[in-house]
């Protein structure tokens, strides 16, 4: 987040009062540490754009925020909530720090306190039902058209960006009975190779992810310290001002750097060839997304080649760390630099040599109001696994794990996960899904595929 160099200089120093501002625009409420309403360190933010050990470029994970009150008689759910952190000297420049909508508000028992929690947009409109919206659709459709008539028909404002594959032509597949937004939402940002995520103002924003250049994030260094718990004489460092060490409290991080894409493959199921693009060996595979089928390979092709640069050559450290506060800082947009020992260089030299980390941080959680602290991680592993969207797969390798002598599952389908599944998984090139009861003996419709009824069984 772009912030002055005097609001970055007043989060790093020690003992700083430190100011949340709580807002329900809607009930015309506002109120701030101090006037005795907030409950003393109860806040806490959780923020992030991958919530699996292997990276994911799509995101679209709901920011959510917690707090206590005291005294608030106002029914806030379902309200907007906006929330601001400004220091003794940033009064004039408040860090947003979330935008979203009151989940619920919980009442302690026998006190004035009500718990808060709060969710981002994406948490309430991705779990909008667009089925109707989609069969409304006039197609061919661009994606970029679709995509912006989606957010309109959610009541969602996006960033205003030109996405790799905006310029992409889909053709209507299916008429779903039920179809959720943030489905949709993902398939768009999976097939960008971006990540989704609601942002401090509530608009959602596409972020692409990048090499960590030096001086770039944060441009400061927290401190050489990563051996919290020992003490400096210990490492030899008594000549060092011991507020040097203030800024965390511990590192832990990998000794490998997960592995760049330097591949990419998009296909329907595992059983399909699809695309390539790209001759290396660590294959990032798209693999399901809707708005993929029906396509010819010279357009799957572009589309790859499309999102090739977003994907490509990123590499990371997996870590976690436990810092002091800096609310300015966001997923996938700053970094956090560490000065660590060089044990190697010391042992050869005989002088404590020191050498500057940069982790990604891809999630945080900040907590506390006046003790305020952040979590950062990254997860990752070495090699990157694919990433399989769609039901037809994942009924797939049910099968798969549980051996042939268990029933068939694909022609064991209910009516409801058959609605389900048209949600996520689109017939090629162009052909009806008629769902029905038993195969027709007569007046078959050679352009359709038969989606038999039944009930899935699984032991």
């Amino acid at each position: 987040m772009e912030v002055s160099e005097s609001v970055r200089q007043a989060y790093q120093g020690t003992g700083v009062t430190k100011y949340i501002t709580l807002t329900f625009p809607e009930l015309n409420i506002s109120m701030m540490t101090g006037d005795g309403h907030i409950h003393s360190e109860s806040m806490h933010l959780s923020e992030g754009l991958v919530n699996s050990d292997s990276i994911e470029f799509v995101g679209c994970i709901a920011s959510k925020f917690k707090i206590q009150v005291n005294n608030l008689t106002a029914d806030v759910k379902g309200k907007r909530l906006v929330v601001k952190i400004h220091t003794e000297s940033t009064e004039d420049e408040p860090v947003p720090l979330f935008n979203g909508i009151v989940d619920s508000a919980i009442k302690q028992s026998n006190k004035r306190v009500k718990e808060i929690t709060a969710y981002d947009e994406l948490y309430t409109r991705g779990n909008i039902d667009v089925a109707s919206w989609y069969k409304s659709l006039i197609f061919p459709i661009t994606l970029k058209n679709l995509r912006d008539s989606l957010f309109g028909y959610i009541g969602l404002e996006q960033t205003e960006t030109d996405l790799p594959n905006d310029g992409v032509s889909i053709k209507k597949q299916y008429a779903p009975n039920s179809l959720q937004a943030l489905s949709i939402i993902k398939a768009i940002c999976q097939i960008n190779g971006v990540f989704g995520i609601v942002n401090r103002e509530g608009k959602f924003e596409y972020r692409t992810l990048g090499a960590i250049d030096d001086g770039l994030y944060p441009g400061f260094y927290p401190g050489p310290d990563a051996f919290p718990g020992v003490s400096l004489g210990a490492l030899g460092l008594d000549d060092i001002d011991p507020t040097d060490f203030s800024f965390y409290k511990k590192v832990d991080y990998e000794e490998f750097k997960v592995k760049p894409v330097d591949k990419l493959t998009i296909r329907q199921s595992e059983d399909d060839q699809g695309v390539t693009y790209g001759s290396g060996i660590n294959n990032y595979i798209i693999q399901g997304n809707p708005f993929t089928y029906g396509l010819s390979k010279d357009v799957l092709l572009q589309i790859a080649e499309n999102i090739y640069p977003n994907v490509q050559g990123f590499s990371y450290i997996p870590f976690q760390s436990e810092n002091n506060g800096l609310p300015y800082l966001e997923c996938g947009v700053d970094a956090a630099a560490y000065m660590m020992i060089d044990f190697e260089t010391t042992e050869e030299n005989g002088e404590i040599a020191y050498n500057r980390k940069n982790f990604y941080i891809l999630n945080r959680e900040l907590s506390g109001i006046q003790a305020l602290k952040d979590s950062y991680s990254a997860k990752g592993e070495e090699y990157q696994s694919e990433f399989i969207t769609d039901l037809r797969t994942q009924i797939d390798l049910i099968k798969k794990n549980q051996g042939a002598s268990k029933p068939d599952l694909e022609n064991y389908y209910d009516k409801d996960t058959i609605d389900d599944m048209f949600a996520s998984f689109e017939g090629g090139g162009g052909s009806k899904i008629i769902s029905v009861s038993q195969l027709p003996t007569d007046n078959i419709d050679t352009d359709a595929y038969y989606a038999i009824q039944g009930i899935v069984v699984v032991e």
